[in-house]
Order: structure tokens, then sequence, then C-alpha cells
């Protein structure tokens, strides 16, 4: 089974929308000022489009290694967790800096109090906070009982939770799909469902149930990778395009992983010509992007509010206020992303997963889950 190479540009791509959405209102410049571009910063397209991708390699990685769930456990906590913990313990340190900040902002806006008021409740209960994050159920606890308990210090991380949340019943979902029987297996299928349509409500953003149908979508693209498409003449840049069109109504991201993984299968069964968009989630650029993603991901924040502090006061035209934003942030969050990748991540992700390489020899998926 070939790879699908563009992925780690992608991550990169989304990395950097995520640092472009958390940068434009700390500028005061809202989703509801972008016109037709509202929905790119406005919504959560991003992080949904991260969770197919994820839906996607873990079943990769699960049919692959077939490992026991506490190996395959600690192996996945090895990857998130240590930059993770990095990263929320700098912002907790850096809160107060932040903190100020945004309320000395030179263009406030909607978002920015919103980031205020998160903050104000952060310090408010911050042992339990702290205490979430750790554990990474600040994804889970209703927000009822802990307020802007997903977002506390490190308002990105929420999605951490849900990955987490994700990782844990893979394994089930795996086994329920590939190895019972057909009864049983359609019997937990429909009970699975009642439990979703349950949770759907769930009092907490970040919750697995808000997401569940972006990491069912990964799941269905990883049986459609497995199969060949060679004899499937329908599959072409047509009905490719129309797919993505008529599902992007509904769901932008959906529709946006569908012209991306139905272009992949294009090219990989129809003998398809890459395009322009294809190459260039290719380049060096971009495969260096994706490869600092995480990092840059859980980061950004920090660099974004140490420019604010240090910009805030000098009365700057708001375009020169952006400009300079962009570039402190980006030029710090970068550096620090790429240490963090190395020295972090890598200290603790890189050396457990030589530890426990296959000896055999197996195809290459070589798709580091975002």
């Amino acid at each position: 089974m070939a790879r699908i190479d563009e992925l780690e540009g992608i991550r990169g791509l989304l990395a950097v929308w995520v640092v472009f959405v958390h940068l434009l209102p700390a500028a005061g410049i809202e989703a509801g000022n972008l016109g037709v571009f509202e929905p790119l910063f406005g919504e959560l397209i991003r992080v949904q489009i991260f969770c197919i991708m994820s839906g996607f390699v873990i079943f990769i990685m699960m049919s692959r290694r077939r490992e026991a769930y506490l190996p395959y456990l600690s192996r996945r906590l090895l990857r998130i967790y240590p930059v993770y913990i990095f990263a929320f313990a700098l912002s907790v340190a850096m809160s107060g800096i932040a903190f100020e900040a945004l309320q000395a902002a030179q263009f406030p806006g909607p978002k920015n109090d919103g980031r205020i008021a998160i903050y104000e409740e952060s310090f408010a209960q911050w042992p339990a906070h702290v205490l979430s994050h750790l554990s990474l159920t600040h994804g889970i606890v209703p927000h009822q009982w802990l307020p802007s308990g997903a977002y506390a210090f490190l308002g990105q991380a929420w999605n951490i939770s849900t990955e987490f949340q994700f990782y844990v019943i893979a394994p089930l979902l795996f086994w329920l799909l590939h190895d019972v029987r057909l009864a049983l297996r359609i019997m937990a299928v429909a009970g699975l469902a009642v439990v979703w349509y349950l949770a759907a409500r769930w009092p907490n953003e970040a919750a697995l149930s808000h997401f569940a149908i972006y990491f069912l979508t990964g799941i269905a693209s990883y049986y459609a990778w497995r199969r060949s498409w060679k004899d499937q003449m329908l599959l072409n840049k047509a009905t490719i395009l129309a797919a993505a069109l008529a599902v992007g109504a509904l769901s932008i991201a959906i529709g946006m992983w569908i012209f991306i993984f139905g272009s992949a299968l294009y090219v990989r069964d129809r003998a398809g010509q890459e395009g322009v968009i294809t190459r260039g989630f290719k380049t060096k650029p971009m495969l260096f992007l994706g490869s600092i993603s995480y990092s840059l991901y859980l980061l950004h924040m920090i660099p974004l509010y140490g420019t604010m502090y240090l910009l805030n006061g000098l009365d700057l035209p708001r375009s020169t206020y952006a400009l300079l934003l962009g570039f402190g942030t980006f030029g710090l969050a970068i550096p620090l992303s790429m240490l963090a990748t190395r020295y972090v991540e890598g200290a603790f992700y890189q050396s457990r997963r030589r530890q426990h390489a296959p000896v055999e020899k197996r195809p290459d998926y070589a798709w580091r889950n975002r």
C-alpha cells in the first residue's frame, strides 16, 4: 500500500492556518470583516481536517502494528504529551504577560474580550485547570463544573484532549471492524451510534462526540485507501471535484479532504498527473513546516502574546501593527517549535519508536499523527 506523501505538507499548512486565525483578532481583524473568506477564519475547518487525518493515520498504524493496547497507548502519549506539557507550562508561566497584553490591546475586539474572560476564569480556579490539563480531561469536564476548562491558559490545547479521547477508543473500533463476527459488529456499531447521539450535546465543545463525524471520515478513508481503484472509471478529476463541492456545501472540511484524498487516489491508481496544489504540499518549505507543525500549533500563542506586549502602546497603524505582530509571532514561534520538536518531542518519542520498531520489513507509512 503506497503512502500519501503530501500529508506532511498539509499538516504544515494547517498549523500556519491556525496561527493566522489566532493572530488576526489580536490586531483587531475579526472573521466577520473578511467577507467571503469568513468561514476559513471563523470556523474550525483546520482542526476538523486534523481530526480526519488522525482517523486515517491511526487506523493505518494499527493495521500495520497490531500491538497490545497498553504499548499502543503509551506510544500515543509519548507522541503528544511531552510537547503538550512543555507548552502548557510555558503558557502558565507567561499567563501574566499574556493577560496584560490582552487588556492593553491597541485594537480590542470580541475575540480578545473572550480571551480575557478565559484568563480570568483560568486564574479563578487554576488548581483545577492545571489538574484537568495534566490528566488530559480538560476536553471532557463539563463547563458548568469548570468554566472555560477546555481553553484555560493554553487555548488551542482543547484539541489535544479530543485527540486523546479518540486514541483511547480507536483500538476498540478497529477490533470491532476487523476481528468480530458480522452480527456482533452490527450490534456494536449500532450501540456506538446510540452513545454518540446521546453524547452529541455534551457540555464541553472539546468532547469527542462533537468531532466524531470527522474521525469517522478518516476511518472511512482508510478503507478506501486499502482497495484498488484502477478499474473504476468514475474516479476522475471531474467526479472528484463534483463530490468535493457537493459535500463541501455541508462541511467545508470534509469537502476539502475529499478533493485532497480523491486526487491522491486518482494519481495512485488511475495514473493521473499531480496538480499544482499536490506538488506544492511536497515542497521543502511545506515539508519543513509539517515536521514542526505539532509544536507550532501548541507554542505559537506564547510569542504572539509576547509580541503584543511589546507593540502595545506604540500607537501604530493597524496595518503596521498586524505586520509586525506577524513577523514577531512567526519569527519566534518557528525557532521555538524547531527546538521543541528536536529536544522535547524527539527526546521522548523518537527513542521509544526506535525501541519498539518491528523487526520484520514492512511497508513504510511514515505519516506521523498530529
